[in-house]
C-alpha cells in the first residue's frame, strides 16, 4: 500500500510538471514566433505572406532574440526546412539607453547607458544558440545615425516579417516607426515589449507613437485578435492592399 502510494504521488508530480511546463511554453513568446513563423509559411496567406525575416529593435542582453532563435530552430526542424533560410537584423547601438530627448521618455524606470551589453556579447550568444552567424545583420549606432539610407539598401532584399521594437522610449520608437514602411508588408507582425510601461497612456511611450504612426494614412498596426502575446502584438496593413490579382 505505501509502495502504491509512493509511485502514485511520483506520477502526480511527473505530470504536473509536465503540464506546468507545456502550458508555461504555450504562454511563451518563443511559442508566439513559432507560431507565426508557421502561419506566414504554412498558412492560407502563406502565397502573399511576408517570411522568414525578423528585425529586433533594441536586443539587450539577448533575451527576446534568444527567443527567436529557438522558435526559429525548432520551426525549421519540425517542418524540414533549412535554418538558412531564416534572416535576422539586429538594429542597436550596444551602448544601452541613449539620454532621453522628450518628456514623453521620461520614466523612473530608465536611465541613460541601461542595458548596454556588447556588439561581441550578442555575437557570442548567436554561436552559443548554434544560428548562422552570416545569416545576421548587425545595424549599429543609435537610430538618429543608423537608420539611414545606406542601412535601407542593406536591408530592402530582406524586408521583416516580424519584428521586436524593445526600444523604451518613445523617440527611438518614432525613429523605427518612421524608417520601417519602405520595406514593410502587409501581414508584418509587431511585438512592442514596452507597451504598458505608461499603463497605456497615448501621451506617451509606445502607445503614442503607434497612435501617430496609424494617424499618417499610409498603413495601420492593429492590435491582433488571436495568438497576441501579452497583449502587446499587432499587425501591419498597407492602406493599399498589395496582394490582388
Amino acid at each position: 500500500m505505501i509502495f502504491k502510494s509512493y509511485i502514485k504521488d511520483k506520477l502526480d508530480n511527473y505530470f504536473e510538471e509536465k503540464i506546468s511546463k507545456h502550458i508555461e511554453f504555450q504562454n511563451s513568446l518563443e511559442n508566439w514566433f513559432y507560431k507565426w513563423l508557421d502561419f506566414q509559411n504554412n498558412s492560407y496567406a502563406n502565397s502573399y505572406s511576408p517570411k522568414n525575416t525578423y528585425y529586433e529593435f533594441g536586443t539587450g542582453w539577448g533575451q527576446t532574440l534568444t527567443a527567436f532563435i529557438n522558435a526559429a530552430k525548432a520551426y525549421s526542424s519540425a517542418n524540414n526546412t533549412n535554418i538558412e533560410n531564416i534572416n535576422i537584423c539586429l538594429f542597436d547601438s550596444f551602448e544601452g539607453l541613449p539620454p532621453v530627448k522628450s518628456p514623453e521618455d521620461n520614466h523612473v524606470s530608465w536611465k541613460e547607458g541601461e542595458f548596454a551589453y556588447s556588439k561581441k556579447y550578442i555575437f557570442d550568444l548567436i554561436k552559443k544558440l548554434d544560428f548562422p552567424i552570416e545569416n545576421v545583420k548587425f545595424i549599429e549606432g543609435y537610430y538618429e545615425n543608423s537608420l539611414n539610407k545606406e542601412t535601407m539598401e542593406i536591408i530592402k532584399q530582406i524586408p521583416p516579417s516580424i519584428i521586436t521594437v524593445d526600444t523604451d522610449y518613445y523617440s527611438s520608437t518614432n525613429e523605427v516607426l518612421s524608417f520601417l514602411p519602405r520595406v514593410l508588408k502587409s501581414g508584418t507582425v509587431f511585438y512592442f515589449d514596452d507597451l504598458f510601461s505608461f499603463f497605456l497612456n497615448e501621451d506617451y511611450g509606445q502607445v503614442k507613437s503607434i497612435k501617430e504612426f496609424n494617424s499618417l494614412g499610409d498603413g495601420k498596426l492593429y492590435p491582433l485578435t488571436e495568438n497576441n502575446y501579452n497583449g502587446k502584438c499587432f499587425i501591419y496593413s498597407a492602406k493599399k492592399w498589395e496582394h490582388t490579382i
